[in-house]
């Protein structure tokens, strides 16, 4: 598979483009384009050509150079394509994995590959021990890194017992690196990135485990960053923001701190060995000096990096400090090991003590912590134990280890792991097998995430959000113990249900507090939201209802008989992008829209027992809740229409088009019109809709609101109106 762009978001650009492309090649723009329209219409022949002209013309570019070896293995060229892969390596492609598992380079050049990557990986590790530094505590060590077009720079690093810290020395004339405006790496802007994680023990030269940071300005203030790779995103971390002397001159000076919290489980102590990499960035992204030849921000969410080698020499460690590690921080029964490692200052007896807590910080142990004395050498000394976790329950685990030392002074460390069943998923499985049809698709749900978060899940990283994803299952499988439903009494919860095509979506149900178990339920049905506001509208409402505390919400005689009905909030999937709109490919076609609300809104009303169902709708659901309100099978009672700047129900409609758009009122719905002028006002077809809605004789019951239609409006003004409308007859 050959590789014309490395950058996710503009792979999504380059897609677009190429659809366009592979009837007639000749469209695409760029070389690259070109190259992969030829190739994707099977023009192999016609691509390689291509590919080598570029070559020729501008040699030394990595991804250029893979490409051209793709295209020769598939042109039955063995011999070349591992020559140009080779070059390819030379030049700077360093995603090994990517290559072995690509499908382009397996054939007749297969060996010769794997060849090549094993001596491309010998001449990393190499080289990896030649830029890496011995680190004692205390002391700096300078790292001067490969210039780039005559730029070079230099990195002091100097181990403290709470981080590393780094001192970057460049020349930054004319704010080449860091410009005086926005310079944050992470979005694609100037600035400084970093690798570090644990070296990886093949000798490749790479990390086993990669934690990335960002350093750069904002608004004239230095800030760091970290990807978060369980979420795939960045995060803004106040204790990495870097300071910065002499921006735009000769000396650029930035210092950094990296607290070994940040990559947590690993420290010095248990991990004698780390991998770094640093690298400049200048406007637009363009490369730098840089320790080792990669480019970070390329691929942060990759556990392995090239980096330079750091050893640390444990002999100079401060004395007091304690730490440990196991294997892995997920457990699927049997031993698993501790290692525990301890700096003493004067050498006697200790005591070691080791717990074992559930997530609620109840004892797993029946017979309480273990607690031994074991005597201490004046240094460094290394404790090693097996635990049976087969004696543990199922579930989150808090191990701890405190070393009092024979000073007095005493130092802890702890982990958490998931302790799992061999058979754990088999075991969940077989009990959702039991569950109402209606209720294990959502039962199935919640293992599916658990188990593909089991399958990626980085050995020694903290189990934390797999661990709250297995906890929310346990306790859906509880509550349907006590109560026959997965659905709370009361609270927030994930809920999968039918969409149009059978397939399973996922809505979020909030409970208001104290409804009675056999209480009537008038499902409240949100949708128009992005995917982004999802969540966030269902704890709002959630929040909403425990400020508030307004309780049953009584419809009246023509009704139910008076009966207390209480309102159960129905927080539809979000589409893709914040502003309702889909982050790439053509929107859904309103009939598709009207078929995904139609379906949630039937879910509800049956699984729910309610007759009528209560609308609330925004942006691209207000067409489909103006459609479904007509329509008499929907049984819509009454809708709320959120009026904003994005609103275009039919977009590209004129004033004619609304008006045929626009049917006849629905008899009984009662229809309120929340208008947020200030946005209303500049932009969308709120004005227009609500104006073609009024002349077809719609009785709407208008409210204008000054300031921006956010999430926390939207599920405050649903609740009011669910409440203030509920209560009438």
């Amino acid at each position: 598979m050959s590789v014309s762009c490395r950058n996710p978001v503009a792979a999504v650009i380059l897609m677009a483009v190429l659809t366009a492309a592979y009837a007639c090649p000749a469209l695409a723009q760029t070389p690259a384009e070109r190259i992969s329209a030829l190739q994707s219409a099977g023009r192999v022949a016609e691509a390689l050509t291509l590919c080598r002209q570029e070559n020729a013309l501008r040699p030394g570019d990595p991804i250029m150079l893979y490409n051209q070896a793709c295209l020769e293995s598939r042109a039955g060229e063995a011999e070349a394509a591992v020559r140009s892969l080779r070059a390819a390596l030379e030049a700077g492609f360093d995603d090994d994995a990517f290559a072995l598992a690509d499908p382009d380079l397996q054939g007749a050049a297969a060996e010769g590959v794997k060849l090549a990557i094993a001596d491309h990986r010998r001449q990393r590790g190499a080289l990896s021990l030649a830029r890496g530094a011995r680190l004692t505590q205390g002391r700096a060590a300078t790292l001067t890194l490969e210039p780039v077009a005559g730029q070079t720079a230099r990195l002091t690093l100097t181990w403290e017992p709470v981080g590393l810290t780094l001192r970057l020395e460049a020349d930054d004339s004319g704010g080449r690196w860091l410009p005086q405006g926005a310079a944050r790496p992470w979005q694609g802007e100037a600035g400084v990135a970093v690798a570090l994680g644990d070296l990886a023990a093949d000798g490749s030269g790479e990390t086993a485990d990669c934690f990335v940071f960002g350093f750069g300005l904002d608004k004239g203030a230095g800030v760091g960053a970290l990807f978060v790779a369980e979420t795939g995103r960045w995060q803004r971390v106040r204790e990495l923001e870097p300071k910065f002397r002499g921006l735009g001159t000769a000396h650029l000076v930035m210092d950094a701190m990296i607290p070994w919290s940040a990559i947590a489980p690993y420290h010095p102590l248990v991990d004698r060995e780390l991998g770094l990499n640093a690298v400049l960035r200048g406007s637009g992204g363009s490369a730098g000096p840089r320790l080792m030849p990669a480019a970070i921000l390329d691929r942060p969410a990759s556990p392995r990096q090239p980096a330079a080698r750091l050893d640390f020499d444990l002999t100079t460690a401060a004395p007091g400090m304690l730490f440990g590690r196991t294997p892995a921080s997920i457990v699927t029964g049997g031993a698993v090991a501790l290692n525990l490692t301890a700096v003493c200052e004067h050498a006697g007896d200790g005591t070691l003590t080791v717990d074992f807590r559930d997530g609620e910080g109840q004892p797993l142990l029946a017979d309480g912590p273990s607690v031994e004395t074991v005597p201490l050498n004046a240094g460094l000394n290394v404790f090693n134990r097996a635990v049976d976790f087969s004696r543990l329950r199922v579930g989150p685990c808090r191990v701890s280890a405190t070393l009092a030392f024979p000073s007095g002074q005493s130092a802890e460390w702890s982990a958490w792991l998931l302790n799992l069943e061999p058979d754990w998923e088999a075991g969940y499985r077989s009990v959702i097998d039991r569950l109402p049809a209606g209720e294990q698709a959502t039962a199935n749900h919640y293992l599916t995430a658990v188990a593909a978060a089991v399958r990626t899940h980085r050995p020694r990283r903290h189990p934390g959000a797999l661990t709250t994803t297995l906890g929310d299952l346990n306790l859906m499988l509880t509550r349907f113990r006590q109560t026959g439903s997965l659905v709370p009494t009361e609270g927030l919860t994930a809920f999968v249900y039918p969409g149009p095509d059978g397939s399973d979506r996922l809505c979020h149900l909030v409970m208001p507090a104290g409804r009675p178990a056999d209480a009537a339920l008038a499902p409240v049905l949100l949708a128009g939201h992005g995917q982004d506001d999802a969540l966030r509208l269902a704890t709002r409402i959630q929040r909403w209802f425990a400020e508030t505390n307004v309780g049953p919400i009584h419809l009246g005689p023509s009704s139910l008989a008076g009966q207390a009905v209480w309102p159960v909030f129905v927080v539809a999937p979000g589409t893709t992008g914040g502003d309702g709109a889909t982050a790439s490919g053509p929107d859904p076609s309103p009939s598709d829209d009207e078929a995904e609300l139609r379906a949630c809104g039937r879910w509800a009303r049956e699984h729910f027992g309610a007759g009528k169902l209560q609308l609330a709708v925004q942006r691209r659901a207000v067409a489909p809740g103006l459609a479904l309100a007509s329509s008499p099978d929907a049984a819509v009672g009454r809708l709320l229409i959120f009026a904003d700047g994005a609103l275009e129900p039919w977009p590209g409609a004129g004033a004619i088009d609304l008006a045929r758009r626009v049917g006849p009122p629905p008899a009984g719905v009662k229809v309120a019109w929340v208008d947020f002028t200030q946005e209303t006002a500049v932009a969308g077809q709120a004005r227009a809709v609500q104006d073609a809605l009024l002349r077809a004789g719609w009785p709407l019951e208008i409210e204008t609101v000054r300031g921006g239609a956010g999430f926390t409006q939207i599920a405050d003004r649903t609740c009011r109106w669910q409440a203030g409308t509920a209560n009438r007859p």
